[in-house]
């Protein structure tokens, strides 16, 4: 079984009745709304959009057919055929092609590294986690959103100054049975979660009377997808008059289903087959914006053309009380009803505070980068200086034609040239030595040819400077040098100029990024599993914020890096210099500004930062000298040995003595040498004797008498404290 949308996230999570945005709705005077009168209401203003979008997908066609170098192509639109070139004859010249690749990539050169904040420092934990989830959905691996941002701004720049994309959530299913209850206790008072267990354990339970199981649908594999809408294929209000298009009563688009995608994204069933199908015709050439000179080959095969439509609930039903409520429709051709009408799945509401969690903007998301006074869809830069494009060709051409008519002509003097010469040089074969009579100079000349003049030449100059000015970009930024000469001044304040209009600019795009991240995250409050995160990753993420029930615009704020707006190695180098200069004063708490720098650097806080260690009280800067044993012996001085942990302990000190001990006691390992002369056999000298041996201890010394009061003969003699050297000292 297959479908658009669950009816549920998960096994287990969540009851049919919570997928309604409008159950909670208290019913007021106003009574029942028709909801087939809201939907015939929609279609009679998607019928009124389709016939302006005609006549301006004209101007749209023209657009492509200029950039692809087209001039005289035909273009189709209704049967009707319009010349995409006004003036036959003129030069192909065509700016639109490097100018469209130069202001594209100055608004969007990279994806940028997406970036979340905490709005609340109780969520801190869980904006890393969704982060490094909603990266991974974001790259090539998963959603790919730099490849519809190329396209919608190659929309937008060159084609209809409009362009949009869907970002969506589609899903495969099966049925299988699930408990009604989320958890369930054991004997021994464990909880374990229903949702976590097999098919195998619930229908033991279900036999022990533990739980209750019911039929529902289980995903069987997902995708979130963010896909670029031709601006052929857009549907807005007629009346909008607007820039920002989430307020508008309603967008959509049109589009195309196989067979089978019909079957599984719209619920369509084989008797319909024959009606969806026999009344469509094959998508042709003016229901596209292909170039005019492409093979104009459609798709031969049978397809279900539908309309999809967003619009908000409460500017058409006065019961919804939910402004943010937003519901879903679908029109297939050949069936007179919707085949969908019902609250959209992109969002669900808390049913403790009846507020939304999800989507809280229009899924289909639209890009405009200028805006003229009531006019909703602004024409695109290439429209805007189609003029001038058309004066640089017509100029152009009317140089080719110069150059046609201003053949080089020589001419001859009958009277002096031979009459054989004179058919050679006119058939124009002779290249060799002419026989003349008289001086050649005056017989062979070369006939004036027309200048061009020199006026055209600067209008031309002109016509190009109103080209770049209508683009709002010049030479410098297209890759080429500025013709005459210029100061680093001057070329410094047009850069500057430039940057100002294109930040503009940049600023449009960055908010229409971040809001498609934005929808991207609502979708993946709902519906993700978190494929790219571990469990304790998940587990950090769910304790800190509860995703079911508090919106995530309310636990985070997201902001891009890098290409279109300041990079991140930007931002660390402000904080760093702000830390540098102000955490010292104690004026500033700098964790906060630590913690963004580890979010910015793809490190995550909440594992890498810890509470510092309170610091050492400052001790007094005191400088002290201790020299000889008598400083060693002074009280004072081992106190403050003592106290600056470098005093010896008493081991220490024991040890020390009996290393003295064994080296005053230890006999030598080697005999003295006998002296000179010495016979052999012949009796030592007594100790102390020059030669003698030393007597073994306690023996007394043969020979040595000692002096009176013992080994030191001058016991009251000692040394001085300290050499005299100067005679202050003395």
């Amino acid at each position: 079984m297959a479908n658009e949308l669950p009816d549920a996230t998960d096994v287990g999570e969540q009851d049919e009745a919570d997928v309604s945005a409008s159950t909670d709705s208290a019913s007021n005077a106003a009574g029942p709304v028709d909801d087939k009168a809201i939907a015939d209401q929609l279609m009679s203003e998607v019928v009124a959009w389709e016939k302006v979008r005609k006549q301006k997908a004209v101007d749209w066609k023209i657009n492509v057919e200029r950039r692809l170098g087209n001039s005289g192509a035909q273009v189709y639109t209704g049967g009707l055929a319009v010349d995409a070139q006004s003036a036959d004859g003129q030069s192909t010249i065509n700016p639109d092609w490097y100018l469209t690749k130069t202001k594209t990539a100055n608004l969007f050169s990279q994806v940028p590294d997406v970036q979340l904040v905490h709005v609340q420092e109780k969520f801190g934990p869980a904006v890393f986690p969704f982060a490094k989830a909603l990266r991974y959905e974001l790259s090539d691996k998963r959603a790919d959103i730099g490849v519809p941002m190329d396209e919608v701004l190659n929309d937008v720049v060159n084609a209809s100054g409009i362009g949009g994309v869907m970002v969506g959530y589609s899903a495969r299913f099966e049925t299988t049975k699930v408990a009604i209850e989320e958890s369930i206790t054991s004997p021994s008072g464990a909880t374990a979660a229903t949702r976590d267990m097999t098919l195998e354990q619930l229908q033991a339970l279900e036999q022990a009377g533990l739980v209750h199981l019911k039929d529902a649908e289980k995903v069987v594999s997902y995708r979130f997808f963010i896909n670029r809408i031709s601006p052929i294929h857009l549907l807005t209000p007629a009346g909008f008059t607007g820039s920002l298009y989430d307020n508008a009563d309603w967008v959509g688009f049109d589009g195309e289903y196989s067979w089978a995608d019909a079957q599984a994204n719209l619920g369509l069933r084989e008797a319909d087959k024959s009606a969806v199908l026999g009344n469509n015709t094959p998508e042709t050439s003016s229901e596209s914006l292909r170039g005019s000179m492409d093979v104009q080959a459609t798709n031969t095969s049978p397809v279900v053309r539908y309309k999809e439509l967003y619009y908000w609930r409460a500017r058409q039903d006065s019961n919804e009380l939910n402004l943010q409520a937003i519901w879903k429709v679908v029109f297939v051709n050949g069936l007179a009803t919707p085949v969908i009408h019902e609250a959209w799945k992109g969002q669900q509401t808390d049913p403790v505070t009846h507020k939304f969690v999800g989507c809280t903007k229009f899924p289909v998301r639209i890009l405009t980068l200028t805006y003229i006074t009531d006019n909703a869809v602004p024409p695109s830069d290439s429209q805007a200086g189609r003029p001038q494009v058309d004066d640089m060709r017509r100029s152009r051409s009317q140089m080719f034609m110069n150059r046609e008519r201003s053949i080089p002509i020589r001419w001859f003097d009958v009277n002096r040239i031979d009459p054989l010469v004179q058919d050679t040089l006119m058939r124009g074969t002779w290249q060799g030595m002419i026989p003349t009579n008289g001086d050649g100079s005056r017989s062979i000349g070369e006939i004036a040819r027309a200048s061009y003049p020199a006026e055209d030449m600067s209008f031309d100059r002109k016509a190009e400077a109103d080209l770049y000015a209508s683009w709002q970009i010049g030479p410098n930024q297209t890759g080429t040098a500025t013709s005459g000469d210029h100061t680093a001044a001057e070329a410094n304040l047009t850069q500057q100029g430039f940057q100002t209009v294109m930040g503009q600019e940049r600023n449009k795009v960055t908010r229409f990024f971040l809001s498609i991240v934005e929808v991207l995250a609502g979708w993946m409050v709902l519906y993700s599993d978190f494929p790219s995160l571990s469990d304790e990753e998940r587990q950090a993420m769910t304790q800190a914020w509860d995703d079911k029930h508090i919106l995530h615009d309310l636990a985070f704020t997201i902001r891009p890096d890098a290409a279109i707006v300041q990079s991140s190695e930007q931002r660390i180098k402000k904080l760093t210099e702000f830390l540098n200069i102000a955490v010292k004063s104690g004026f500033v708490n700098p964790e906060p500004l630590i913690a963004e720098i580890a979010e910015l650097s793809g490190v995550d806080p909440a594992k890498v930062m810890v509470k510092p260690n309170p610091p050492n009280p400052d001790m007094p800067n005191l400088s002290f000298r201790f020299t000889g044993k008598d400083d060693m012996q002074n009280a004072l001085v081992v106190a403050l040995l003592q106290k600056a942990g470098l005093a010896p302990s008493p081991d220490d000190i024991k040890k020390a003595q009996e290393i003295l001990l064994m080296a005053a006691q230890a006999p030598s390992s080697m005999p003295a040498p006998a002296p000179q002369g010495m016979p052999d056999g012949a009796a030592a000298a007594p100790a102390g004797a020059p030669g003698g041996v030393p007597p073994t201890p306690g023996e007394p010394v043969v020979g040595v008498t000692t002096p009176q009061g013992g080994l030191d003969a001058h016991p009251q003699w000692h040394l001085a404290d300290k050499v005299a050297k100067r005679s202050r000292d003395i």
